[in-house]
């Protein structure tokens, strides 16, 4: 059993007692008055944090369900697809979009790199059937973040529809949807937003509709235009098409109210001078991070092993000797470099001195 561990892994972070007292209140149904009106101001609280006067869509599933949403919503016939990608996570918008549509494009960038403008302007010279482009925006598997307001720009000036995975970002990261120009918005309820998993989020700014409207999506479930029917057609009792995950929306509440409470740009401050300490601590144990601080994503913190630890043996003993779990390296960093969680609760200076003390024992800088 993994009960008793201190998470310090890119998601699921720990959740706050209020966060988790929120969640074993009684069921209650998921739909009528009281509970309308309680879900519409929770989707106003998640606007204020995308950044936009657009919709939001909070669908029972992972991540990857609602990036399927979204993805699945904007294709149909006379539409293309264009996946950007640097990295494990950047490859699993590649699988999702050519599963919807096997003429989707991807283009690699090298995984030291971050995407940059004239890969997308490139691309989109050479292929000028493209409706849509996707990126990830904090690339977890690596901890490299992706320069999407620039990348937005391009897509705006082209009338291209803009798409980004913001699951490891939102909330601990600035990505203010509708300044910017992101059409679509993707999140997940158990990283940044200190929330349980099993909500996947979509925002969909007001300007992406026109564009999106007329698709064809196949599929009923992750269709967000069957979600935008039922939030017209039943808006006043059941404003969503299935039944909603009551406590895990009620998880999600208390963590986005929390979220609100401390303000959102204070808290990005936070995530910003959180990983700036722990890459410098790191640095200081002989653990150089994967990328330098002006291309590295503050929500994911990302360390190459040294020659006598590997990073599989920090992960391994700060298991088994401490009880803290950080993860390992995905894609081409597996068992080259070790990550570690920077969302939430993770992002606090008494919880980054606790993890730092423990790899100070674990490469015998400390007797412990």
């Amino acid at each position: 059993m993994l009960d008793g561990y201190h998470l310090m892994i890119p998601g699921p972070v720990e959740l706050h007692p209020e966060v988790l007292a929120e969640m074993s209140r009684p069921v209650v149904p998921h739909y009528g008055e009281d509970w309308t009106a309680y879900y519409n101001e929770t989707l106003d609280l998640l606007r204020v944090i995308f950044g936009t006067d657009g919709d939001v869509y909070p669908i029972p599933g992972s991540g990857s369900a609602a990036l399927e949403a979204a993805m699945g919503s904007c294709l149909g016939e006379g539409r293309r697809l264009l996946v950007l990608s640097n990295g494990f996570f950047g490859e699993r918008l590649a699988s999702i979009g050519l599963s919807i549509d096997p003429y989707t494009v991807v283009r690699r960038i090298p995984i030291s790199e971050p995407i940059g403008t004239d890969e997308l302007t490139e691309a989109l010279e050479q292929e000028p059937g493209i409706t849509a482009v996707a990126v990830v925006h904090s690339e977890s598997s690596s901890g490299l973040l992706n320069p999407v307001s620039e990348l937005a720009e391009i897509c705006r000036k082209r009338g291209v529809l803009f798409l980004v995975d913001a699951i490891s970002s939102l909330g601990g990261v600035e990505i203010p949807m509708d300044a910017w120009g992101i059409d679509i918005c993707v999140c997940a309820s158990q990283k940044c937003l200190e929330g349980p998993p099993g909500l996947g989020l979509v925002a969909v700014a007001r300007e992406a509709w026109p564009r999106i409207e007329g698709t064809k999506a196949r599929g009923w479930y992750l269709n967000l235009h069957v979600w935008r029917e039922y939030a017209e057609i039943w808006a006043d009792w059941h404003p969503f098409p299935v039944t909603l995950a009551v406590p895990v929306f009620r998880g999600l509440r208390r963590g986005i109210e929390r979220v609100l409470e401390e303000g959102l740009s204070q808290r990005i401050e936070r995530h910003h001078q959180s990983a700036h300490a722990l890459r410098e601590h790191l640095s200081e144990l002989g653990f150089a991070p994967v990328f330098p601080e002006s291309m590295a994503s503050p929500t994911v913190v990302a360390a190459h092993g040294r020659a006598d630890v590997s990073a599989d043996e920090v992960v391994d003993r700060l298991k088994a000797e401490h009880r803290i779990l950080v993860a390992r390296g995905m894609g081409e960093f597996k068992g080259a470099a070790f990550r570690i969680g920077n969302m939430g609760l993770q992002a606090m200076p008494e919880t980054t001195d606790s993890l730092v003390r423990a790899i100070r024992c674990v490469v015998g800088m400390d007797s412990c």
